[in-house]
């Protein structure tokens, strides 16, 4: 009775597909169902599930090439069966289920499990290391993993999250590049790695670096004063740059050859040189250096010359646009010398020097009168003499008197009419000399007489004149013989009429 069900059974299994007859497969209804990615060392669940009840057959949860991981036999009706499996390094592969019912067997569909290694050690480092750079260089971050697969990358930017590509940065991978460095691209980066396997994603997050991003240095600018110590005298030169990032060699220079230099943590620095009065003119220069540049200061001429020949005092009278005085200019001009000290007299009285500072520049060398007030009229004088002498004299200029002065103003209105009348004569005279040589051949043929020596005589062909044998000027009468073409014409010039010619073919 038992064989009976069981032929039934068999046949019914053929009918459904349920078997392999003959060592062929043979489509079967069974299902494999499990992960496709597992972490390492993780003890992962597979159902291998077949449509209908088979309390007689066995399961065989098989690696491709027939390779048995576990057998089980399915006992309870209506429940699949579970497979399990250890995830190691060789775990990966394609994985079947096997039924086998009477002996014979059928598989399910193939699966393939991938083994996932969980993310674990993630550091970032920097090319160029350390990342301390200069404006315009490059600079690639790597988020470098101890061990891991499956990894996708997330980075920050002052603890800000740097979600995709942009001018500032390019992300690729475990690489964030800049290729042009800017100071917006200062300060602090990490990195995160994490197993994107979409369920149960595991992270490691990095330490953190600071990227210093240095500002590229100007070109330094050379400048010198005087002073005196005892009897001597010294330049103190300053060799300055506007920006940069420091620290900053700065050298000096003397006809070509370095005397000096310094390493300094600010961009100006100080250099001394004795000086002496009459001296020949030496050429300065300074250099400041980086690791990244090298920029060369302006030449300078060093000189110490006293002060001397005659100074002058020029002033400019500066108006608004309505031809209104709003300001004085005066302008004291020196001759010769090159450190002076200039003074301002104001009817005789010196201009406090921190009032000369508010409204001029140059050192006093400019004195700007922005009030022009009767408090302001008077004489103004400028004097010079050397700074680094007191006991120097002082060379005066010429004195310049200011006073006020109003000029007539000339509004808007006048502009306009003066214009206009200048416009209405220049097209009252074109009227009259279009009018004249559209009406002179009517004022001919009406007979008024034109003075002769305004008169145009058109003479066709070749005109010749000859003068009688008496020599007679034509104003005092007589004939005269003039040639009309290649015949012979007459012209008699009556005296006490007005002029006119008459001429005939003789």
């Amino acid at each position: 009775m038992k064989e009976r069900e069981g032929l039934w059974l068999l046949i019914a299994i053929l009918l459904t597909g349920q078997v392999t007859v003959a060592g062929g497969p043979v489509s079967s209804l069974a299902v494999l169902k499990g992960p496709e990615l597992a972490y390492l060392n993780k003890r992962v669940k597979f159902s291998c599930e077949v449509l209908g009840s088979l309390p007689s057959a066995t399961y065989q949860f098989m690696k491709v090439k027939d390779i048995p991981i576990t057998t089980k036999k399915h006992l309870s009706a209506g429940q699949p069966p579970i497979l399990y499996l250890k995830v190691t390094n060789t775990s990966a592969g394609a994985y079947y289920c096997k039924v086998t019912v009477l002996g014979k067997s059928s598989t399910s569909n193939i699966l393939n499990l991938k083994v996932v290694i969980p993310v674990s050690g993630a550091s970032l480092l920097s090319v160029p290391s350390p990342p301390t750079v200069f404006e315009g260089s490059s600079l690639t971050l790597y988020c470098e993993v101890q061990k891991g697969s499956h990894l996708s990358y997330t980075w920050y930017h002052n603890r800000l999250e740097v979600k995709a590509s942009s001018h500032m940065h390019n992300l690729s991978g475990n690489l964030l590049k800049v290729d042009k460095l800017t100071k917006w691209h200062a300060g602090s980066y990490s990195c995160s790695a994490w197993n994107d396997i979409g369920v149960s994603p595991r992270f490691s997050s990095s330490n953190e670096i600071h990227v210093t991003v240095k500002v590229n240095i100007s070109a330094p600018k050379l400048s010198f004063t005087l002073y005196r110590e005892n009897a001597s005298y010294y330049a103190n030169l300053t060799c300055e740059s506007a920006q940069g990032s420091v620290p900053v060699t700065f050298l000096l220079f003397l006809e070509g050859q370095e005397i000096d230099r310094q390493v300094a943590n600010s961009l100006t620095v100080w250099f001394t040189l004795p000086m002496m009065v009459g001296m020949d003119m030496v050429s300065a220069q300074c250099r400041a250096e980086t690791s990244h540049q090298q920029l060369t200061s302006n030449l300078l001429n060093l000189e110490m010359a006293p002060v001397g020949g005659p100074v002058y005092l020029h002033t400019e009278y500066l108006y608004n646009t309505n031809w209104q005085v709003v300001a004085m200019r005066l302008q004291c001009d020196i001759n010769r010398g090159t450190f002076p000290s200039i003074s301002w007299l104001h009817n005789n009285s010196f201009l406090h020097q921190k009032d000369c500072s508010k409204i001029s520049n140059d050192k006093c060398h400019v004195l700007f009168l922005t009030d022009i007030t009767p408090v302001n009229f008077g004489y103004y004088q400028c004097l010079v003499k050397d700074s680094f002498n007191i006991n120097a004299s002082w060379v005066q200029s010429n004195i310049v008197l200011v006073e006020s002065i109003d000029l007539p103003t000339i509004t808007t209105e006048v502009i306009a009419v003066v214009f206009c009348c200048t416009l209405l004569i220049v097209m009252m005279g074109s009227l009259f000399c279009i009018f004249w040589m559209l009406n002179y051949p009517v004022l001919q043929t009406e007979g008024v007489t034109i003075p002769e020596q305004h008169r145009i005589i058109p003479i066709a062909g070749e005109v010749g004149v000859s003068f009688g044998q008496d020599g007679r000027d034509q104003r005092h009468g007589g004939d005269r013989e003039i040639r009309c073409g290649r015949s012979p014409c007459r012209m008699r010039v009556l005296r006490d009429e007005p002029r006119q010619v008459h001429a005939s073919a003789a």
